[in-house]
């Protein structure tokens, strides 16, 4: 999409978010409004490991990256968006609430958080697997989503492969476990 367009993030129920989002498509197309309008859910991979996986050939499947939310990409004013949609998110089962920023009121993610975000999902809607080292008491990712964003690491679990990292959303911090595979240690 053409700049400038926002990124606005519904809150919604579990096990939602693809009813949700193909939903939200249905409704903006009835609207036939001059913008870009994609509403999507963030995805990331998740390690499974037995008989099942194995079977499959599938260690990794995608999972929501946010469970519970769903984001719009859109290049609508957010004036217009909330006037245009405000009927349909009010009537809608599965959506609770759009979220806001703090005292401003603003409903489109704050630039320098949605550009976090892309460069995570690298265009692709979802956060693919990394693989790391540690290197002394630190981890250096060194193929994936996460080269260049250990800081954004707070755990990892090497046994069943994932991090959680933490990433600022409205200005508050929200976690997320992502698959990383630490493969061994590497002398500094």
């Amino acid at each position: 999409m053409q700049e400038p367009y926002s990124w606005f993030v519904l809150y919604v129920k579990s096990n939602t978010e693809q009813r949700v989002v193909e939903d939200v498509k249905r409704a903006f197309s009835s609207y036939k409004l001059d913008y870009g309008f994609e509403p999507f859910c963030p995805e990331t991979e998740k390690y499974y490991r037995g008989a099942a996986a194995k079977k499959s050939g599938a260690a990794y499947r995608k999972r929501p990256l946010f469970p519970g939310y769903i984001f719009i990409e859109t290049d609508m004013p957010q004036n217009e968006f909330l006037r245009e949609f405000s009927t349909y998110l009010y009537n809608s089962e599965d959506i609770i609430r759009v979220l806001r920023q703090g005292a401003s009121g603003d409903i489109a993610l704050p630039l320098q958080e949605r550009k976090r975000l892309e460069y995570l999902l690298k265009g692709k809607r979802c956060l693919e697997h990394s693989v790391g080292y540690y290197v002394g008491d630190s981890v250096r990712v060194e193929a994936g989503a996460l080269v260049g964003c250990e800081g954004l690491i707070i755990y990892i679990d090497r046994h069943n492969r994932f991090a959680v990292i933490e990433v600022d959303m409205f200005g508050s911090k929200a976690k997320a476990r992502v698959a990383l595979e630490i493969v061994g240690k590497k002398d500094a």
